[in-house]
């Protein structure tokens, strides 16, 4: 049983590790398969934990550094991303700053690091984020897919079937977004607490042992990752922290809405023809679960 429980927790501690490298993982892992040369257009990308925050720059390659980063001139890209945090943009005139970073007379430092002057910036971008553009675009598009997924889950879309969050998983492992395959896992807990197999909505008194079932399986998701809990639990969270992994960010949104919709459930009519010790074992769990006052 301590063997069982041990291998469960180093599980979870290796999908935590995971998902935050994941979120640059999977580009840099696309970025090592190619080389560039001057001429060549990319697709630099700039992933984001919550996704939502996803940003990019298409570009065409002036020159390779020696270091092997790619000085690229801006054609594109999505603006209120503070590029200048992993990326050192610069525009064309003459400025010792940027000489002595090591850069060509005739370059300075460009300040405003959310807006790319495309018509005068080059930028230095990492050689580990820079991936061909057609690899690059259908990256993006994917997480984005997923985060729609997820999206329509959590605003309660009725057409989200089990079938299309099971293919969500499938996406997710495809694009190594390993982080969010857990996540998806409780959405399917969520999913049968409302709907029946043949896609029917469930009435109250069928929701109880489902919604019971959910409870108990994200019990068992706070019991055994400490870390998870800590940050869920917070009174004041700290977005920053939970938003440097997709696995942290997305299972929070997805504790709260299981959470919040197993206690209305509580309130709706017809719920004794469930049992009344049924009922009382989902107020339990209701009120056992519950983040720090």
């Amino acid at each position: 049983m301590f063997l069982t429980s041990s291998l469960f927790n180093l599980q979870k501690i290796l999908l935590v590790l995971f998902s935050v490298v994941f979120i640059f993982g999977a580009a840099q892992s696309r970025a090592a398969e190619h080389l560039f040369q001057a001429g060549d257009h990319v697709f630099v990308a700039f992933p984001a934990g919550n996704v939502k925050d996803d940003a990019f720059i298409v570009g065409q390659v002036k020159r390779v550094q020696p270091n092997g980063d790619y000085l690229v001139e801006v054609e594109s890209y999505v603006e209120g991303h503070d590029y200048g945090s992993s990326c050192i943009p610069m525009i064309k005139k003459e400025d010792p700053e940027a000489t002595a970073l090591g850069y060509d007379v005739g370059w300075t430092v460009w300040k405003d690091t959310t807006k790319l002057d495309t018509q005068r910036l080059d930028y230095v971008v990492p050689k580990r984020l820079t991936m061909r553009i057609d690899e690059g675009k259908h990256y993006f598009v994917e997480r984005n897919n997923l985060y729609i997924v997820f999206g329509r889950w959590k605003s309660d879309a009725p057409v989200m079937t089990l079938d299309r969050i099971e293919r969500a998983q499938r996406e997710a492992k495809a694009i190594r977004l390993d982080g969010f395959i857990p996540v998806f896992e409780l959405v399917k807990y969520h999913r049968k607490t409302f709907y029946h197999e043949s896609n029917r909505p469930l009435y109250a008194s069928e929701r109880i042992e489902p919604a019971i079932a959910m409870l108990e399986y994200l019990q068992t998701i706070l019991q055994q990752d400490a870390t998870l809990h800590a940050l869920w639990a917070a009174k004041q969270r700290d977005w920053p922290k939970i938003g440097q992994s997709s696995y942290h960010y997305f299972m929070i949104e997805a504790l709260d809405k299981a959470l919040a919709d197993a206690k209305d459930q509580l309130y709706e009519e017809g719920i004794e023809m469930a049992g009344v010790e049924r009922v009382q074992r989902l107020r339990d769990l209701t009120e056992t679960i519950k983040r720090n006052s």
